[in-house]
């Protein structure tokens, strides 16, 4: 009877922490530091932010309050990103990546989750779902990439069509990396490069405002992933094999993903939007965003409102 009473004691506890908002680490197996916030109530969804290295905090400071109103949000920094810890083995990793969600969910009690990624992290929350599917409820690809090799012939047509030539002769080298390719597109773009994210200059202020006011930000992952290839392989041959419920939202004037980039995605159950928004729907698309979410969860969740 003891023993069933503490039982009982610290699963009402556990459930407590997740119900109310609160900023915690986890430990994970090889003693990385991930800082997560969880907050709002409904079903639980982690957050696999892009970049590669944007962290968590803007999602959450421009659409956390309707995100929190519909789901338990579960924000994350990955490894080596902004509030976490960087491996000491340097271990980047996409099946590290993937493995450290599981530790987070584990670690919580949380059975399944959905899974929100945005930008870079499409490749990464696709292969997450085919490689634990037991753990997954849901997906939303906002504005994902499946293929960013794709992605970035897009970001240099983009380009080319509104820089000089002589700004882009390094990428007649064909053997460029592509995030090296990507740094060269934003150079030669110059102050215009909000333009491929955004519909003005406020917005990519206030995002960039936001960011900076977290202290000693971690960069890590940023400057090692360009040593990992397997984020840059083509994910979309994987989307046909998963079967659960997802929301493709798709920015008809995000030239960073692409607007036709959707095509590649073929998820078997899935709702494609097509909003008239560029990259960061969280800041310049919030209407078009919580429609698309709410018809998501209608279609899909709507009778089991406490699938976990």
């Amino acid at each position: 009877m003891k023993t069933k009473l503490i039982w009982l004691i610290f699963l009402f506890l556990n459930i407590s922490s997740l119900v109310r908002g609160e900023d915690r680490k986890i430990t994970t197996s090889d003693s990385v530091n991930l800082f997560i916030s969880i907050k709002g109530k409904g079903i639980p969804c982690l957050y696999i932010h892009g970049g590669p290295g944007s962290g968590s905090s803007w999602l959450e400071a421009f659409s956390g309050k309707m995100l929190e109103s519909k789901f338990q949000m579960i924000y994350l920094d990955q490894r080596g990103v902004g509030r976490s810890s960087s491996p000491a083995n340097s271990d980047y990793s996409l099946h590290r990546m993937l493995k450290d969600f599981e530790e987070i969910r584990q670690q919580l009690g949380i059975a399944k989750w959905i899974v929100l990624g945005h930008s870079f992290a499409g490749g990464i929350q696709t292969s997450y779902a085919a490689n634990y599917p037991q753990s997954i409820s849901g997906m939303i690809m906002l504005n994902g990439t499946v293929n960013i090799a794709e992605s970035l012939k897009g970001v240099v047509e983009y380009t080319r069509k509104r820089v000089p030539t002589g700004k882009l002769q390094e990428l007649d080298n064909t053997n460029l990396p592509l995030m090296n390719q990507m740094m060269i597109c934003h150079q030669a773009l110059g102050e215009d490069v909000y333009k491929m994210y955004y519909r003005d200059k406020a917005s990519a202020d206030t995002m960039n405002a936001v960011m900076a006011k977290i202290s000693n930000w971690n960069h890590d992952f940023s400057s090692k992933v360009i040593a990992y290839s397997e984020y840059f392989q083509d994910f979309s041959q994987l989307t046909e094999k998963i079967t659960v419920p997802v929301l493709v939202f798709s920015g008809m004037t995000d030239y960073a993903i692409g607007p036709e980039h959707h095509r590649l995605i073929r998820f078997p159950e899935q709702i494609l939007v097509r909003a008239n928004v560029g990259h960061l729907p969280f800041i310049e698309g919030k209407d078009d965003l919580e429609k698309a979410i709410s018809r998501y969860l209608t279609t899909y969740f709507r009778s089991d409102k406490t699938k976990s």
